[in-house]
């Protein structure tokens, strides 16, 4: 199977490519190395550097004829969603559009797997845990933005039987993951705690809970007991 992968470079989409490869599919990434590594790229795949919201992006798309899209580039950051709603809207619809058309227009295309958003989607729920029933409330231009592709997803399914899914994401954490990252605070944890460093938070019902949490995963990876845990 021919699939597009965007994002391809991040830590979660170049795992994903990762996967498609070892299954024998014939993978094109695009990524505009905004926030991806180059040293996630798979050297199986085709790879693109370009912008998702672009005219050469598109094309390729729609030269290469993806049988699957899956889409994971996007604007990521909650706090520039909210200085800058018009720069997360043209990247994270736009640019969806931009290559849902192209691999439309390849002809070839069935399905499409979509990198949505859990914790944004629901805004602040009383409903905890949020299950995926609950309807979407979200209080940033990104938790919209990323629930008005899903609405287009719908869209095109009706009008041209295109099947997709959406994953709505909740704090992803795990290898290749950028330390630096407004959601990255599991791995900032993780990487601290195997260099036996102390992993400080807030003095909260949360963070304690979140402490211990981390004790009892560092005991059980290392069997040995973990270094300090600053509260306070």
């Amino acid at each position: 199977m021919r699939i597009v992968v965007t994002g391809g470079a991040g830590f979660i989409a170049s795992q994903i490519v990762d996967a498609y490869l070892a299954l024998g599919h014939e993978v094109l990434v695009v990524d505009n190395l905004s926030t991806g590594d180059r040293k996630n790229l798979n050297p199986k795949a085709r790879f693109l550097e370009a912008d998702i919201r672009t005219e050469p992006a598109a094309g390729e798309v729609e030269a290469f004829k993806p049988e699957l899209l899956n889409l994971h580039a996007a604007q990521i950051d909650v706090r520039k969603s909210v200085t800058d709603p018009r720069f997360d809207a043209d990247t994270n619809i736009g640019g969806a559009l931009n290559l849902l058309e192209a691999g439309r227009r390849g002809g070839a295309l069935q399905r499409v797997v979509y990198a949505a958003s859990g914790g944004s989607m629901y805004g602040d729920s009383l409903v905890m845990p949020t299950p995926e029933t609950e309807p979407p409330a979200s209080v940033s231009p990104y938790g919209v933005s990323k629930f008005t592709v899903e609405l287009y997803l719908s869209c095109f399914r009706a009008m041209y039987g295109l099947h997709y899914v959406a994953l709505r994401y909740a704090n992803v954490y795990g290898p290749r993951q950028n330390l630096h990252g407004e959601a990255g605070v599991v791995a900032i944890f993780a990487e601290r705690l195997l260099r036996g460093d102390p992993a400080p938070s807030t003095a909260t019902a949360a963070s304690r809970a979140t402490s211990s949490t981390w004790a009892t995963w560092w005991t059980r990876t290392s069997r040995r007991s973990p270094p300090g845990i600053a509260v306070g």
